[in-house]
């Protein structure tokens, strides 16, 4: 028997969907609303109820863990850090280094030149 979860839980993983496979692209509101199939206003609210932010600060939260992780691991004699936050959809590097400060408390250059992790999973709450 197969448990029928609430159709909210579909729809958010359906903006959760959306945003993995468009991490380079920019993304809107809107792209999550038409992807999730609800309204921004209600998609506002699975957001803060599921994860306490909005969803465009949760597309941030992602890019910033995703860029730490590729940081972590890449080889910083041939990665740079600008190449790390375009891949991950940051094209104002300025904002990147400081949001990256803020979150992680480091700048995004000493965590790539920081000996490499095994562990892939971001310290992100």
């Amino acid at each position: 028997m197969q448990i029928k979860r609430p159709i909210h839980h579909n729809r958010l993983d359906e903006a959760l969907a959306y945003i993995a496979g468009h991490m380079k692209e920019r993304i809107q509101l809107d792209h999550l609303s038409e992807a999730s199939g609800v309204s921004k206003r209600t998609l506002g609210y699975l957001f803060l109820h599921t994860y306490g932010i909005t969803p465009m600060a949760f597309v941030k939260q992602e890019r910033l863990k995703k860029a730490r992780m590729l940081l972590q691991h890449a080889d910083p004699s041939t990665a740079t850090v600008t190449s790390i936050a375009r891949e991950c959809g940051f094209t104002h590097m300025g904002q990147f280094s400081l949001d990256y400060k803020r979150l992680l408390g480091e700048l995004p250059s000493t965590t790539l030149r920081r000996p490499h992790k095994h562990d892939t999973s971001p310290d992100i709450q």
